[in-house]
């Protein structure tokens, strides 16, 4: 079994990459389905903000998968672009931030402290990454990359555990962070 990305492998691109094909045959284009998992995701924020966290949860896997269908659908269709790469990379940190901000805000007096926590670590995560990648290498290592935090980010909905939620998205993001950070000095001061 891949262990790299799990959930995506296993449960996002069995349902993405059907429907990609289907796509493929229409004109949406790639870029109108990353708009549409974003728009997923915010409404995901949005239900979380107001303690709807089941349509929460629901709506962040819809935008989960949603998010690796514009991949599949580019593939697909000799699409690819580094503008519609951007694109979906900048719309994933925003995203990341409705959805923890909205969880935080669902109870900002008990949530302020582990929601803030949680953004820090999920941006360092990706920043860590973004970075050894403009450096030149690449550090896919780690616990909690997007597709970890994603799947805590709707257990937490499901089961309502906020506070457990938000810390384990903080407490890994952080831990991921500082291991792609040692990666990333051992791979460059090896090569030179």
């Amino acid at each position: 079994m891949e262990l790299r990305y799990p959930l995506t492998r296993y449960v996002y691109r069995p349902v993405s990459a059907p429907l990609a094909a289907l796509l493929a045959r229409t004109r949406v284009t790639p870029t109108q389905v990353t708009y549409a998992s974003a728009a997923l995701s915010f409404g995901g924020g949005a239900a979380f903000a107001t303690r709807m966290y089941p349509l929460g949860a629901a709506l962040t896997f819809l935008g989960s998968i949603t998010d690796c269908i514009d991949g599949d659908l580019a593939r697909e269709t000799g699409r690819t672009s580094p503008s519609g790469s951007y694109l979906d990379h900048v719309f994933d940190r925003w995203t990341d931030a409705a959805l923890i901000l909205g969880l935080t805000f669902s109870d900002l007096d008990s949530f302020a402290t582990p929601g803030f926590v949680a953004l820090l670590g999920t941006f360092m995560t990706s920043y860590t990454r973004t970075k050894a990648q403009a450096v030149g290498t690449d550090c896919e290592v780690g616990i909690a990359g997007r597709d970890a935090r994603m799947l805590i980010l709707v257990v937490t909905g499901v089961t309502g555990y906020i506070a457990i939620g938000l810390w384990s998205v903080a407490v890994l993001g952080l831990i991921t962070a500082v291991h792609r950070m040692a990666w990333t000095i051992r791979r460059l001061d090896a090569a030179g």
